[in-house]
């Protein structure tokens, strides 16, 4: 935890070891009343931009952490949550702001993940989104990916990362007619790229003059793929 202080109980049983004291049902008691006195303070200053910005820029990881490891607080944790997209230029915003901007039909929230914002906002990944007016949010921490993993959704709404196969919009019939045109013209292209790659499918959300490769919805993130090759390397040459 990133908050210290002092508790002073007289309840608290001394002459038993450390191990049976982590199971005392006072110190569960005490654990979770300083857990919801912290959040009700985080939201305090979450009401001061200035300040919020401040403590955020401080601890954004670990609030990240929490929703990662702390199932019980993961919405409340949420609600703190801040991130730069295609909507909000230079201003960060929290998912409930997110959620208010949603254009009608608009089911999902839609991110994506990279190594900086300047990276992440002229991905072609987004276009698609970008041609219906769908926000999407700029992840750019490598805890994000591990975040999102557990927080799953928001307010009823899934989150969707842009770069994963699967991205499917609700399309009209022509729409619909026309990305099976377009896939069944690559058909080849894919075929040789399957020979190459191990995988590759057309799915027709590509806008403009793009070609993009997509992950599987349970491959690891691109980012955290290279670290964990990396690692693996690493352990390779060190045996």
């Amino acid at each position: 935890g990133f908050v210290k202080g002092l508790v002073d109980s007289e309840d608290l049983p001394l002459n038993i070891s450390r191990e049976m004291l982590q199971q005392n049902r006072v110190l569960k008691v005490i654990r979770r009343n300083l857990v919801k006195k912290c959040l009700e303070l985080f939201n305090e200053i979450s009401e001061n931009k200035e300040d919020y910005e401040k403590f955020y820029e401080q601890f954004s990881k670990n609030i990240k952490l929490g929703i990662h490891e702390d199932a019980d607080n993961r919405k409340k944790l949420a609600e703190l949550l801040r991130y730069y997209s295609t909507a909000s230029e230079d201003q960060v915003t929290s998912l409930a702001d997110y959620v208010t901007r949603m254009p009608e039909g608009q089911k999902d929230i839609y991110f994506i993940t990279g190594e900086s914002k300047k990276a992440v906002e002229k991905s072609p990944f987004i276009e698609a989104c970008r041609a219906r007016n769908y926000e999407v949010l700029f992840m750019t921490e490598p805890i994000d990916e591990y975040c999102v993993q557990q927080l799953k959704e928001y307010e009823g709404h899934k989150l969707v990362c842009v770069t994963k196969e699967g991205l499917e919009f609700e399309d009209s019939e022509e729409e619909k007619a026309r990305k099976e045109e377009e896939k069944a013209s690559f058909e080849s292209l894919c075929t040789t790229m399957k020979e190459i790659l191990g995988r590759a499918r057309g799915e027709g959300q590509a806008v403009g003059p793009h070609c993009r490769l997509t992950g599987g919805v349970g491959d690891w993130p691109v980012r955290l793929d290279g670290e964990h090759g990396a690692h693996h390397e690493g352990a390779g040459a060190a045996r």
